[in-house]
């Protein structure tokens, strides 16, 4: 499902810039809201772009399949003009990807945070695992005060449980879905 409704669309547009930069942000925002084929020429000068700019976010964009085109050879002429669009299926690859990836993380922190104790500095919140807290002998080494049993791990892990259920359960919807 595609994102709809400006905060989900900006939300998207924010996504590819981080994933990329600011030009190809442009170039995505341009397909995307045009809905539509638009050769580079047309790209460069809707987002007043350099051409060479609007190429080489692309083939960015290409290259994680976000975007397609469709090359048609000009009658008379040696070269050939390229139109692009978005490519939704593409797109929607890259954040299931992207979710799974995020899914594996939080599942490693998850055994972490169950295989772990945890020691805490009341003063600064700054979190020490057991062999940290022993090394530095149960004192905070920036601030010098006792450590403190960390009394918040079972409210983490049940946090992250609770995400990591959710987020499978997304993932796997929209694997049926793709099928």
């Amino acid at each position: 499902m595609m994102p709809t409704g400006k905060r989900s669309e900006e939300r998207l547009y924010e996504f590819i810039e981080r994933l990329f930069d600011q030009d190809c942000r442009s170039v995505f925002q341009v397909l995307y809201e045009e809905g539509k084929e638009l050769s580079d020429e047309e790209l460069a000068e809707k987002t007043g772009l350099r051409l060479n700019v609007v190429r080489r976010a692309l083939n960015m964009l290409l290259e994680k399949s976000l975007v397609t085109y469709r090359r048609v050879k000009e009658p008379g002429r040696f070269r050939s003009e390229f139109y692009w669009r978005v490519n939704l299926d593409g797109l929607q690859q890259l954040l299931l990807q992207r979710k799974k990836m995020a899914l594996e993380k939080l599942k490693t922190r998850l055994r972490v945070e169950k295989e772990t104790y945890y020691y805490v500095c009341p003063l600064d919140g700054a979190r020490y695992s057991l062999d940290e807290a022993a090394e530095y002998d149960y004192i905070c080494p920036r601030c010098g005060t006792p450590l403190m049993p960390d009394e918040n791990q079972d409210k983490i892990v049940a946090v992250l449980e609770r995400i990591v259920e959710k987020l499978g359960e997304e993932i796997k919807r929209e694997e049926v879905q793709r099928r």
